[in-house]
């Protein structure tokens, strides 16, 4: 029995994604003979009870509580926490940019012409998929949209107030697809879509994170997911601590594990929503919207005559072609109206409209105010 290593397991068991990182730590730990010692997380110094009688630590450790006594016990341990910008201590977690562009591929995949992140500042883990996600938009010649969330008093998720939530979802283009940076957060996008009276995945097609599936199966209607690799998360993290705890040096201290795939349910179920034709003109219209684009342009672009083209738009978006080239305009008249002091004309000719005159009639058809009275309220004026 002197040879047993007992091990400390640092966790909320409650969460399911711990439940299912413990699947791989104790697939290693039964091979390797372990006596495992669960800790709860959020209880009162829990590396402090298990110091001078275990061998080692694994778990959640980016509690600053409890990464400062994981450090001064000098004990062998690995962290499986989201990861963070520190690096003091071995770590095995979710790839994260990986993520956002595996989400990314997915909602390409359906046709969709425009898209947007919902994540929270405070987590750097979602930081990283909004990172990932964007990149991949791009690389396609696309733009993405984003809103990143406060924090509550305690920095936890969000507040559930929804009011700049569902401001943001509402102007979004539609259709559109929203990755959100959690399940929990995909449930708060949801919500609004219902308030606002959007169709999912209609106009919003909806794809979350963790692929929890209670959340996702009792969502209305059933969120697709990014399923994280959870159980060979604690697989890896297990093997690491088993060699620390045999004195050998880790060929790398982080390792980064890709997801494990798109768990696709009806909040993106979307085979045909587009064309390939209005997918093509819509793209175009997002890549040269800055250029004074006519009609004429997109008939080009895609070989097919004005009226199908108008007919095709009108199945698929509910509006003409003309139309979302003066949206997509005004989109981004209101960016730089917000972010500038450009003087109207300058602020017209870069959203590609022809005058002043021209951008004040068209930006108030679409928001019901002048561009004047946006850039006061934008800026709290």
């Amino acid at each position: 029995m002197s040879n047993v290593k007992r091990v400390a397991v640092v966790m909320l068991p409650t969460r399911p994604y711990c439940r299912r990182v413990l699947r791989g730590v104790t697939g290693v730990g039964s091979q390797a003979g372990w006596e495992c010692i669960l800790l709860p997380a959020d209880a009162p110094q829990p590396v402090a009870e298990a110091r001078g009688y275990v061998h080692g630590i694994i778990g959640h450790l980016s509690d600053a509580a409890i990464r400062d006594a994981v450090l001064r016990a000098g004990l062998p341990a690995v962290d499986i926490s989201p990861v963070g910008p520190e690096e003091d201590l071995p770590c095995v977690t979710t790839d994260d940019v990986a993520v956002g562009r595996l989400a990314a591929a997915h909602l390409l995949s359906l046709g969709l012409p425009q898209f947007a992140f919902f994540g929270s500042r405070p987590h750097y883990y979602s930081m990283l998929r909004a990172e990932g996600f964007k990149e991949a938009i791009g690389a396609a010649g696309l733009s993405c949209h984003v809103l990143l969330s406060a924090p509550d008093a305690a920095g936890g998720e969000p507040k559930p107030d929804q009011s700049p939530l569902e401001a943001w979802v509402r102007q979004l283009p539609k259709p559109i697809g929203v990755l959100a940076g959690t399940d929990s957060l995909a449930l708060r996008v949801l919500a609004a879509c219902r308030k606002l009276g959007l169709d999912v995945p209609k106009s919003v097609a909806v794809l979350g994170v963790d692929n929890d599936d209670v959340f996702c199966e009792l969502a209305v209607p059933p969120l697709s997911s990014v399923a994280l690799s959870t159980q060979r998360i604690g697989y890896e993290a297990a093997r690491l601590l088993d060699r620390l705890m045999a004195g050998k040096v880790p060929a790398e201290r982080r390792l980064l594990v890709p997801p494990a795939g798109v768990v696709p349910r009806r909040s993106s179920d979307l085979p045909a929503l587009l064309d390939a034709d209005v997918a093509a003109a819509v793209r175009y219209i997002s890549l040269h919207v800055r250029e004074g684009l006519q009609v004429g342009d997109l008939l080009r672009e895609v070989s097919v005559s004005r009226r199908s083209l108008e007919q095709r738009f009108a199945k698929a978006l509910g509006r003409t072609p003309a139309a979302e080239i003066r949206r997509a305009q005004v989109e981004v008249a209101r960016q730089i109206l917000a972010e500038t002091d450009e003087p109207m004309a300058g602020v017209a000719r870069a959203a590609g409209f022809s005058s002043a005159r021209h951008l004040s009639t068209s930006f108030h058809r679409e928001t019901g105010t002048t561009p004047t009275a946006y850039r006061r309220g934008s800026r709290g004026n």
